[in-house]
């Protein structure tokens, strides 16, 4: 919706003029463009009828069910998404060729694309660790999970139900990232939603980015290679470095497999990570040094809960 009210204003529309808060529409001329979400439920997708049907990143917001729902009560239809994962998509276009028109395109296609998004793409070219990246955002085709080292996850509602913690990881040119975190170790599911992505920060904004999801007694288990970082954070929140003598990275890994992820919808640069993070040496329990700084912060999480006798037990996995 922040998208599309830019581009009202950019031809010269008071948003204000056109939007209907209440029924999140815009009436512009004779037509009206409404933004809805489904969230997997198939009865919300059996609604009113439309002329345009635009989905958005269709394969990670909804199911064959409700996009046969939509598309019944729908004339002409846009599915859009990054072909990460084969899916329901890849189903209907093979059962109904006829039906479908596939446009497509890459980031090269998109004239309003950042510099500084353009060599962030362009830098996993030509790198066999980072294949499938490239492979999906690169290329624009199909890629696959098989590679990845936390392959099990899903999108599903956070468990509130749970003790929480955040997980943090300091970056300077790369993220700081910072995820709240719960663990049913009953059941062996890590819940995850991402609370902050953004490379650049002081030490006093990212205090204030932590400050809008944090309260003082929050938890937050971070990445103790930033000693200093942490002393100054401690004036403000409850902030611990993770142990690292419960285990390597990898030992830790072999732990979280065993367990099913579950993140949130807006967890979109979690999505990414959980994609693309595989090994750089799977025999010798390398990970590749990308695509893991939401999923250090899960990890800095898991360690700081989990008994450092279970991870250490996964040692000889590795050997």
């Amino acid at each position: 919706m922040r998208s599309w009210e830019q581009i009202l204003e950019s031809r010269g529309f008071n948003v204000a003029d056109l939007r209907n808060k209440t029924e999140n529409t815009y009436q512009v001329g004779e037509s009206v463009v409404e933004f809805f979400g489904i969230e997997g439920n198939l009865p919300r997708a059996q609604g009113t009828r439309r002329d345009v049907l635009f989905i958005n990143e269709c394969n990670r917001n909804i199911t064959g069910d409700v996009y046969k729902s939509l598309a019944d009560r729908s004339g002409l239809v846009f599915l859009d998404y990054n072909p990460w994962l084969a899916g329901w998509v890849q189903d209907l276009m093979k059962n109904f060729p006829d039906t479908f028109e596939l446009i497509h395109s890459t980031y090269k296609d998109n004239p309003f694309l950042s510099d500084i998004e353009r060599r962030e793409i362009e830098k996993y070219r030509d790198k066999p660790e980072y294949e499938n990246y490239w492979r999906v955002y690169g290329l624009g085709e199909l890629g696959s999970l098989a590679g990845a080292i936390l392959p099990n996850w899903t999108y599903g509602e956070f468990d509130t139900s749970l003790p929480v913690a955040y997980g943090l990881d300091f970056g300077f040119r790369d993220q700081d990232a910072m995820v709240k975190v719960a663990l049913d170790t009953k059941r062996q599911i890590i819940y995850g939603d991402e609370k902050i992505f953004k490379s650049g920060n002081s030490t006093d904004q990212l205090r204030q980015l932590i400050a809008f999801h944090c309260s003082a007694k929050d938890l937050i288990v971070a990445d103790c290679a930033n000693p200093r970082t942490i002393d100054e954070l401690k004036r403000y929140f409850n902030i611990k470095p993770v142990s690292k003598g419960k285990g390597s990275v990898a030992e830790t890994l072999k732990v979280m497999q065993d367990y099913r992820i579950v993140i949130t919808e807006d967890s979109r640069n979690l999505e990414k990570e959980l994609n693309n993070y595989c090994w750089h040496d799977k025999r010798s329990g390398i990970p590749i040094d990308a695509f893991n700084h939401l999923i250090d912060g899960i990890r800095y999480v898991f360690m700081h809960f989990v008994s450092a006798r279970q991870i250490s037990h996964q040692r000889w996995y590795l050997r």
